[in-house]
C-alpha cells in the first residue's frame, strides 16, 4: 500500500462526519498524522479511534471555526503536538436551500458565510504563517459545482461557493513562491448530511434525481489533488459538461441545468445511475 504521505501532518476541518471523516481516514491509509477538527467532541472521538486503528496518530480538537480564539487554538495544538502542519483541508461548511425570495435567504447566507467562508480564512490565515516557515505545505479548499455554476434554490450555498472559488484562486498565486501549493475541489452532490433536513420537493430540482458522489470517492480525489498538486478538481468529470456550458454563455448553462431535471437527460449523462440522495442518505452507515 502507498503511503506517500506517511509523517505529514494533516489538518482537517469538519473532520466529524462525511467528507471531513472520509478525507480523514484516506490520509491516515497513507501514514498521514491528523489533527482532527469539527465542533462535535462526540463525533472527533470516534473518527480518532478509527483514525487510531488504521495505525496512524491523531489529535483531536473540538472546534468551531467562526471563532477566532478557538481556531488560534486549534493550531496551536497541532503545533504544540507535532511541530509543523504539511497539509490544511478547508471542509467545514453549511449549507441552506431556499428561494432568493425568501425572508430567511438573507439570514441563511450570514450563517452559511460564517462556517463555510469566513471561518475557512480565519483557519487559513492561523496556518499560513506556520506554512511560511516551514518553506513548503498544501491548502486545500472544498468548494462545490456550485461554486462554478449556481442552481435555483440554492443560492445562498452558491454565493458562498463562488467566494471560496475566488479566494482559492487569489490565494494560490499568492502563496506560490512560498513553495505552496493549493487545491479547490468542486464536487457535485455527495451523499453526506449536508441537505439530510430538506424534503426532497425543496432540493434543487436537478438534485431530485441525481445520484449523489461517496464522501469516499471526494477524499480520495483530495488525497490525490495534494499528492500531485492539482489547482482544480471537478468531481464527477462530466460535470465539467455543465461547467463548459456555463463558461461558452449562462444560456447554455442554464439549458444544461435545466435539461438535468429530466431523469432520462442526467442518466445519458451519467449523473443518474442508481439511488437518489435521499435513498442513499437514508441507509445507516457502517
Amino acid at each position: 500500500m502507498s503511503r506517500s504521505f506517511a509523517g505529514k501532518v494533516v489538518l482537517i476541518t469538519g473532520a466529524s462526519r462525511g467528507i471531513g471523516r472520509a478525507v480523514a481516514l484516506a490520509f491516515a491509509a497513507e501514514g498521514a498524522r491528523l489533527v482532527l477538527a469539527a465542533r462535535s467532541a462526540e463525533g472527533l472521538t470516534e473518527v480518532e479511534q478509527e483514525v487510531l486503528t488504521l495505525g496512524a496518530e491523531a489529535l483531536s480538537v473540538p472546534t468551531d471555526v467562526s471563532a477566532p480564539e478557538e481556531v488560534a487554538a486549534l493550531v496551536g495544538s497541532a503545533v504544540r503536538r507535532f511541530g509543523r502542519v504539511d497539509v490544511l483541508v478547508n471542509n467545514a461548511g453549511i449549507g441552506k436551500v431556499g428561494e432568493v425570495a425568501d425572508g430567511s435567504f438573507a439570514e441563511d447566507l450570514r450563517l452559511t458565510q460564517s462556517a463555510s467562508l469566513f471561518g475557512m480564512i480565519s483557519v487559513t490565515q492561523q496556518v499560513l504563517p506556520v506554512l511560511r516557515r516551514q518553506g513548503s505545505g498544501a491548502i486545500v479548499t472544498m468548494s462545490s459545482v456550485m461554486g462554478r455554476k449556481a442552481f435555483a434554490r440554492f443560492g445562498s450555498y452558491a454565493i458562498v461557493m463562488h467566494a471560496v472559488s475566488a479566494f482559492s484562486d487569489a490565494l494560490r498565486q499568492e502563496v506560490a513562491a512560498d513553495g505552496i501549493r493549493v487545491s479547490v475541489i468542486h464536487p457535485a452532490l455527495t451523499a453526506t448530511d449536508l441537505l439530510r433536513d430538506a424534503d426532497v420537493a425543496e432540493m434543487p430540482p436537478p438534485f431530485r434525481h441525481m445520484t449523489p458522489l461517496s464522501p469516499d470517492a471526494v477524499a480520495k480525489a483530495v488525497v490525490t489533488a495534494v499528492r500531485r498538486g492539482q489547482r482544480r478538481v471537478v468531481l464527477p468529470r462530466r460535470a465539467n459538461t455543465l461547467l463548459l456550458a456555463e463558461a461558452l454563455s449562462p444560456r447554455l448553462g442554464d439549458l444544461v441545468a435545466t435539461a438535468l431535471t429530466k431523469r432520462r437527460i442526467a442518466a445519458l449523462l451519467g449523473m443518474s445511475s442508481g439511488k437518489t440522495y435521499h435513498e442513499t442518505i437514508s441507509v445507516p452507515s457502517t
